[in-house]
């Protein structure tokens, strides 16, 4: 009986912990747009999408051939958008990297350089997808981890991201996560109360899941007021956006 009680205490905790907690509603996707190129994941697009208001920017990570952290959906991707898929899924060095231009006219970052763009900014957040080993993010974010909320894939990097002190978010299908929250809460780790999914998920099954315990939810991507106004703020805490301009309260026309 004092065992349950015990944990009806902590989930009380928890709950009014998450519930006290406030977020801007925006993440500018893999960057924000430019014009109508899509997560550039840029340091044009990271220094317009703080220009138009946003607190959240999101960026891929990857690795250079050395190690070092940059922000690209993966190498593949990065390759073609920079005019030679030829190259396939090649790792490439620091110094090709940062001589590449993203479709001719857009600065590859790599995360020092977006360090350096958050301590110009102290009232931005940095989201993360792609990596959520928390190793490999603390050669470069170690000092901002507060500021830092990292798309986890996996229950044991999300514990140790969040003993790390960044803000992890579960990301996992919404139709198999309840067994995995539930059975997670009952070992007594540390609580799930972040997730992370698709717009594609069943809004049905976040609302059974949010009955069982408080938490947050963040979505990707949608450019559609009429699916944002129908969803954010009931079903979903966050989205991610590319054309949306918190400015000015408009989805801009790419």
């Amino acid at each position: 009986m004092n065992r349950l009680i015990n944990i009806l205490v902590v989930l009380c905790l928890y709950v009014l912990e998450i519930s006290a907690q406030t977020f801007p509603n925006y993440i500018a996707h893999g960057g924000g747009a430019m014009g109508r190129r899509t997560y550039t994941n840029s340091r044009e697009a990271i220094l317009q999408s703080i220009e138009r208001g946003y607190s959240f920017i999101e960026l891929d990570l990857d690795t250079t051939s050395e190690g070092v952290l940059v922000a690209m959906h993966s190498w593949r991707s990065f390759h073609k958008s920079t005019g030679h898929s030829e190259y396939g899924d090649s790792i490439f060095p620091l110094d090709s990297f940062k001589s590449a231009l993203i479709y001719q006219e857009y600065t590859p970052v790599t995360i020092d350089e977006v360090v350096d763009i958050l301590q110009q900014n102290p009232s931005i957040f940095l989201v993360t997808d792609k990596i959520s080993d928390a190793d490999v993010l603390d050669r470069s974010l170690s000092g901002i981890r507060e500021r830092v909320y990292v798309e986890a894939f996996s229950i044991k990097d999300f514990i140790q991201l969040r003993e790390r002190g960044y803000h992890p978010m579960y990301s996992h299908g919404i139709a198999s996560i309840s067994s995995s929250v539930i059975e997670n809460l009952m070992m007594g780790k540390t609580r799930i109360d972040f997730l992370v999914n698709t717009t594609s998920n069943s809004f049905k099954e976040i609302s059974r899941i949010r009955c069982l315990m408080s938490m947050k939810i963040a979505m990707y991507t949608s450019n559609s007021m009429d699916f944002i106004e129908s969803h954010l703020g009931t079903d979903v805490d966050l989205i991610y956006t590319d054309f949306y301009c918190p400015l000015t309260g408009e989805m801009l026309d790419p």
